[in-house]
């Protein structure tokens, strides 16, 4: 009489999950793969596309004026103009000069943010995913490509929050990293005021420091390091803007800016750009915007379209709706079943890093709805990692469970993510396409 054994079946999603995981927890070899694929898309190809591409027509030449000395009106603080000035500095005012210096900044934003969520949270798997997200999202990608000045706020938003862990962990450097947390978070500020909203994160990261391991800085280093020298920073970068622009005074050159924020757009009937979007809308990618397009001989076409990953925002939502559930329903009087079930320490770890993402998130989303000037879905961009990181955090969730339909679940949301930026990476990066093949990538009428 025969005997059987009973086999296992592994499914080629199950062994991909299996190698993602492998990867996420073998740093050498995950970091250097996020870092090939965020440098190679944002390098590549760089001054192939037009000379002037959307605000290009303003931030690089505002760069160059710099050089020259020239005087010149900007509606934000110059410092990502001077950034943009030494890439011109070192290779000219051609693409590759004014977009040299932002591809740099959108390549190391990936890494950056690896290593504050590894240091906030000692979850390989979760800053893996996290950096993997960042480098497959369209719309930073885009950014990151061309002259422009967002993705600045960004990557001296994010040390900020790194600088800010370090701070808190390592008490013989405590004065060194709160010093540097108030310089990155200065510049941030100093990019667009909108890098404001980090002071909600170094708040939240204070707060699970102290819940968790009862760290903390005292009121000498608060009031130095995060009040004083980010806004000493913030007027200190200005005096080069004043020396070629004496006829205004610093206090003059605020009340002009506001005064062209709060006046764009005022009166008018209709929007004053066709790709202005409401800002409930960015969540759900309904409006993108064109940033260049050009035809090309035997019907091709070139299209960069700043639109993010469509997979990535959708699920990030439903991640971030999932999270800030969990966060009020953890401070119930009797929480579900399915979160006492939880360990004490491990749920109490839980609450605090879907607190700060969904703190963060709101952080930077919220205040849109405030503005009645006419606003665009690249202002999404700071709130946009907060939704990525907390859909990594459930995935990587997802990777710790036993059971292995569980974790391929996992997986699988990583290759949904990872398929739908290639499907819609030429026109990320302007690569030539069929006309006829445009149609296909344009999925609601509202993204043309």
């Amino acid at each position: 009489m025969s005997s059987w054994r009973e086999q296992k079946t592994i499914t080629p999603l199950a062994r991909l999950t299996d190698r993602l995981i492998w990867l996420s927890e073998h740093p050498v070899f995950g970091v250097m793969a996020i870092a090939l694929i965020a440098f190679g898309t944002r390098f590549w190809n760089i001054d192939g596309t037009a000379d002037i591409v959307f605000d290009e027509v303003y931030y690089p030449k505002f760069a160059q004026n710099y050089l020259r000395g020239e005087p010149l009106f900007d509606a934000h603080p110059p410092l990502a103009k001077y950034i943009i000035a030494l890439g011109i500095q070192l290779l000219g005012y051609a693409p590759l000069g004014y977009r040299c210096m932002t591809a740099l900044a959108g390549s190391l934003l990936p890494l950056i943010t690896y290593e504050f969520v590894w240091q906030l949270s000692d979850r390989r798997s979760w800053a893996w995913l996290t950096g993997w997200f960042i480098a497959m999202d369209g719309l930073l990608l885009v950014e990151s490509r061309f002259g422009l000045i967002n993705i600045y706020i960004l990557l001296f938003g994010m040390l900020s929050q790194l600088c800010m862990v370090l701070a808190l962990k390592r008490s013989r450097q405590r004065w060194f990293w709160t010093i540097i947390t108030g310089l990155m978070l200065g510049a941030s500020i100093s990019v667009k005021w909108t890098g404001l909203a980090y002071i909600i994160g170094i708040v939240a990261i204070a707060g699970y420091a102290w819940s968790r391991y009862r760290q903390t800085l005292n009121a000498a280093q608060i009031i130095i390091g995060l009040i004083i020298v980010p806004i000493a920073f913030y007027f200190v970068q200005w005096i080069p803007h004043l020396m070629i622009n004496p006829e205004r005074d610093i206090w003059e050159l605020h009340r002009q800016i506001i005064g062209f924020h709060q006046n764009l757009g005022v009166g008018k009937t209709e929007p004053i750009h066709p790709y202005c979007s409401p800002w409930w809308s960015w969540v759900l990618l309904i409006r993108p915007i064109a940033y260049f397009f050009e035809t090309r001989p035997n019907s091709m076409v070139e299209f960069v379209h700043a639109m993010g990953n469509p997979f990535l925002y959708w699920l990030s939502a439903i991640a971030l709706l999932l999270c800030l559930s969990f966060v009020i329903a953890s401070k119930f009087r009797f929480p579900p079943q399915a979160i006492t079930q939880i360990p004490l320490r491990e749920r109490s770890q839980l609450f605090w890093l879907m607190f700060y993402v969904t703190a963060s998130f709101l952080a930077h989303w919220l205040p849109w709805s405030l503005s009645k000037r006419c606003i665009f879905l690249y202002h999404y961009m700071p709130a946009s990692v907060f939704a990525f990181a907390a859909l990594a955090l459930l995935v990587s969730l997802l990777w710790r469970s036993p059971l292995p339909k569980i974790r391929a679940l996992g997986g699988g949301i990583f290759a949904i993510v990872a398929i739908a930026f290639l499907f819609w990476l030429p026109i990320y990066i302007g690569l030539p396409i069929s006309s006829g093949y445009l149609p296909m990538l344009m999925w609601l009428r509202s993204w043309i």
